[in-house]
């Protein structure tokens, strides 16, 4: 690069040569040749006319007291030629050559730059040197840009392989074969990616065994829960043919519904755990009669457990909703269910259902601690487990992820806040009537 540039600059001052040599181009110093060879002839002519003035200079005569007799110099330069005239020295682009005269003074303005022959160039275009600047410029850039996007395009075509890999591996596509450039750097980078790869893919398949191996085992003990699940409830069922107080009869009733829950979230289980794609949502539509039925059973079951209070409110104008039932129920129960155990024993549970602004919502408040600034923040995280302010049974993390993931897949929202009225945790959970979930 630097070679080629040195280059240039050679054969443009060669070329300038030439052209001053031809005549095409007057030298810097022309103008103070010719003026000095014509001095003798402005001296000692009868009259100064413009015709003996040297090509290339400008003049004026003074008279002189200082008088403007005759010339062609611009006017802002008179003054200082006249400057020149009697004190003998100046300042700026130009210089000046008095030539003294019998009761006058001839001055001559002259600028020692390369200047073109014709005239027409002197007036409309730019000075030789400035035109040599801008080609060696151009030239400088053109000789820059020529290898660079040459370079660039050369390197695009070595750094292709790189790409490639790079886009197989983004695909999840590890079977290709890798192709190397010729370029020792670039190829040492694609035995990097290669090794990647390899360990990759090893990672992957060791990862899909384990999963499984994991899933298997998953299949297998939910389908072995479902015997003792059949024979709780073909005992309560048993159990409720004989003759029982009122009291016996509600608990019985309270261990058949909890066991058919149980057994229909083995039986999700079992899809999930045989599915490659995980659980596949099947909406249906249910009455919403029937669904708060359910729920409203299963939280005085939980009441009687944990010796709560349950303060049940609803109102709705839809008829029917279109969910996948038993996930919605299970998200519910999670939110009541971690409410329950977080309440204090003879507390108070509020529950409101209501359809508003196109979401059906549920609201679940305790009358506990409430939740911590984390909790807030964080409580609908898979695994988050904060027991700094409450307390309760031992759980996993899992009850409010698992909700927040059943209402996103129904276009829905949950949301976590502290209730002003009990001072315990509220729990918001909503399904957007808009997205279709639900029907009237």
């Amino acid at each position: 690069m630097l070679g080629l540039l040195l280059t240039l600059g050679i054969c443009t001052v060669l070329i300038f040569n030439i052209l001053v040599n031809v005549g095409g181009i007057y030298p810097a110093n022309y103008a103070e040749r010719k003026i000095n060879e014509a001095y003798d002839l402005i001296q000692n002519a009868d009259e100064v006319t413009e015709d003996i003035i040297p090509v290339l200079c400008h003049y004026v005569i003074f008279s002189t007291d200082g008088e403007v007799l005759s010339g062609n110099m611009p006017e802002d330069s008179v003054k200082i030629a006249w400057n020149v005239a009697n004190h003998g020295n100046a300042s700026g682009d130009y210089f000046y050559k008095v030539i003294p005269r019998p009761d006058e003074y001839v001055v001559l303005q002259y600028s020692l730059t390369p200047q073109y022959q014709s005239a027409f160039l002197r007036e409309h275009f730019i000075e030789p040197q400035d035109l040599i600047t801008i080609i060696v410029i151009l030239s400088g850039i053109i000789i820059i840009l020529l290898p660079s996007v040459s370079f660039g395009k050369k390197m695009k075509r070595k750094m292709k392989p790189v790409m490639n890999a790079v886009e197989r591996i983004k695909n999840q596509d590890l079977e290709y074969e890798v192709s190397y450039s010729g370029v020792k750097e670039i190829d040492d980078c694609l035995s990097s990616i290669d090794e990647m790869r390899n360990a990759l893919k090893d990672s992957l398949e060791r990862q899909w065994k384990t999963e499984q191996e994991k899933n298997r085992q998953m299949s297998a003990l939910a389908h072995d829960i479902k015997t003792p699940i059949t024979v709780i409830r073909g005992n309560a069922e048993l159990l409720s043919e004989m003759e029982m107080t009122e009291e016996q009869e509600k608990y019985i009733d309270y261990i058949a519904s909890s066991a058919l829950q149980i057994q229909n979230y083995v039986q999700t289980l079992i899809e999930v755990t045989k599915s490659v794609d995980g659980y596949q949502y099947r909406f249906e539509k249910i009455r919403i009669e029937d669904i708060l039925g359910d729920i409203k059973k299963q939280t005085c079951g939980l009441s009687e457990v944990f010796n709560l209070k349950i303060n049940w409110e609803e109102q709705y104008i839809s008829e029917t909703v279109n969910i996948v039932y038993d996930q919605v129920v299970r998200a519910v129960m999670n939110i009541i269910k971690n409410a329950a155990e977080h309440t204090p024993k003879g507390g108070t549970i509020n529950i409101y259902i209501e359809e508003q602004s196109g979401e059906f919502i549920f609201t679940v408040e305790d009358s506990g601690s409430g939740f911590t600034k984390e909790a807030l923040l964080h409580g609908t995280e898979q695994f988050f487990m904060d027991d700094t302010s409450r307390s309760g049974g031992v759980h996993y993390g899992i009850g409010l992820f698992s909700a927040k993931s059943i209402a996103k897949k129904h276009g829905g929202r949950l949301l976590l806040t502290n209730s002003e009225e009990t001072g315990g945790a509220k729990v918001e959970i909503c399904f957007p009537l808009e997205k279709d979930c639900f029907a009237r």
